[in-house]
């Protein structure tokens, strides 16, 4: 999918009409014109030192980036932008109205949640979602709700009608997001492959390579290599995949080896592999696609921690590296957990 920028004079019209009618004023008075850049200069001003304003404004954006960069939907579009006429009050658009490759229609409204403690619920004012699902009914088009569970970085798609109603509160658990969560639908699944991944810088032989008195070797790279279970990566799909994973995969623990013979550097390595994981099962999970998209977009808008830019100059194309649904593996060998939702009680003893 690519993303397709709005045409802002456009907007800026609208939104100098919108102040002048509200100034009682023309459009064409340069009065109003210079009042509504002042305002417009304060409120970017205002918002852009909001933390909570840019990280909202941002996960919403990161959300319709990572939904387009999963693969599985034709469509997605801001609903709540532009002119909208309604005879009912107390109704609310949600931010986006997604279209999937099978064609369905869905309505939704993105959240980002810090939680202080795990067992924290995500809590809604039960005045606010039925705004939204008032909206929903007209449209005849469920509402679900995206979460961003910051501290986990991880993705949840919810229906509203799983949220608990309780006084003027609707509220879901992180455990209950987890069953009812329908990411899948917009292609998200679990990755796991073959453990460890390493990338290695050859020493060329032919150039100086030995250890001096202090230790310290100088040398000039001869050939770079990308390892998976320390078997060579010879396949450029699977070179650029395996790179992607050690990037934004989920694997942190981390070796530097270095391999000496007689004397010479060899080569030295840079590897990732889990902290714990079945051997004998032969492979681990290294996250949700989800989750390894969203790792590369906040390292391209706030590669320090600090929000520097809303959302990437890249296309949602360049954001992920889709496998083929068929896609096995050579070296790089894949498994892949397709995580359907559970919509039945459980009860617990």
């Amino acid at each position: 999918m690519k993303r397709h920028l709005s045409d802002q004079k456009y907007r800026l019209l609208r939104m100098l009409d919108d102040f002048a009618q509200s100034e009682g004023l023309s459009i064409k008075d340069e009065i109003a014109s210079n009042k509504f850049i002042d305002r417009l200069s304060e409120t970017v001003q205002k918002q852009r030192n909001d933390p909570i304003h840019v990280h909202g404004f941002r996960v919403e954006s990161m959300f319709a980036h990572v939904a387009a960069a999963l693969g599985k939907s034709q469509v997605i579009r801001e609903e709540d932008s532009g002119v909208f006429f309604s005879s009912a009050e107390d109704i609310r658009r949600p931010d986006f109205r997604l279209i999937t490759n099978d064609s369905e229609q869905l309505l939704i409204e993105v959240k980002n949640f810090r939680q202080k403690d795990p067992m924290e619920p995500f809590i809604l004012k039960s005045a606010y979602l039925s705004s939204l699902k008032k909206y929903a009914d007209v449209f005849k088009t469920p509402l679900k709700i995206a979460i961003y569970w910051s501290v986990w970085k991880l993705w949840t798609l919810i229906d509203a009608s799983h949220f608990i109603a309780e006084n003027t509160n609707c509220s879901i658990t992180l455990l209950e997001a987890i069953k009812r969560n329908e990411m899948n639908v917009l292609g998200d699944h679990m990755v796991g492959t073959v453990p460890p991944l390493s990338l290695r810088l050859y020493a060329d032989p032919n150039k100086p390579r030995s250890i001096d008195g202090n230790g310290q070797a100088h040398f000039t790279i001869g050939r770079v290599a990308l390892y998976a279970d320390r078997k060579e990566i010879t396949d450029d799909f699977e070179k650029k995949l395996a790179w992607f994973f050690m990037l934004h995969g989920k694997w942190n623990e981390v070796d530097q080896p270095t391999e000496i013979k007689n004397g010479l550097v060899e080569f030295t390595e840079f590897s990732v592999s889990p902290e714990e994981y079945d051997k004998k099962q032969g492979f681990a999970m290294i996250g949700y696609l989800s989750e390894l998209i969203t790792s590369n977009y906040n390292f391209l808008t706030s590669p320090q921690g600090e929000v520097l830019q809303l959302s990437p100059k890249q296309q949602p194309d360049n954001l992920c590296i889709l496998i083929p649904h068929d896609y096995e593996g050579k070296v790089l060998r894949l498994w892949r957990l397709h995580i359907k939702p559970n919509f039945e009680d459980v009860t617990t003893k």
